[in-house]
């Protein structure tokens, strides 16, 4: 007989084994490796916001110049909100403020490559978070 640790291995095997059928690699990768995660102490902004699934995002930037110096997030979400909140935090570092608030929903999930149609109100809440913390700054 397998032990705890043995079961849990078999379990996790199998549920990448899955995720591997519905997400991309990069997906999958800023779920495993997320970037940017952690709350930022004195931060110039954040917000916290949540979704139609009850998931909820806090992103936290910091500025130098006019341009995102640090940014980070903290979530309760899924592997998807996990993936989305790593992503669009990677796309917006170093980003000019008008060039982050531009950044859609869309380009998130072409960044991705691609996102289930049941997941894609992840991308909607990462971004949405975003342009939440940064219109704190106007």
């Amino acid at each position: 007989m397998g032990s705890e640790n043995d079961i849990f291995d078999d379990i996790e095997g199998m549920v990448l084994k899955d995720a591997v059928k519905l997400f991309s690699p990069i997906v999958i990768e800023h779920f495993n490796n997320p970037q940017n995660m952690g709350a930022l102490e004195d931060p110039d902004a954040y917000t916290f916001m949540s979704g139609m699934c009850g998931d909820t995002i806090g992103i936290f930037v910091r500025i130098g110049g006019d341009k995102i110096s640090k940014i980070g997030f903290v979530t309760n979400g899924c592997g998807p909100t996990i993936a989305c909140s790593s992503a669009v935090t990677s796309m917006a570092k170093g980003k000019r403020l008008d060039d982050a608030r531009k950044i859609t929903s869309e380009q998130l999930i072409e960044f991705l490559g691609g996102l289930p149609r049941e997941n894609t109100h992840c991308a909607d809440l990462a971004v949405n978070t975003l342009r939440g913390t940064l219109a704190k700054l106007e």
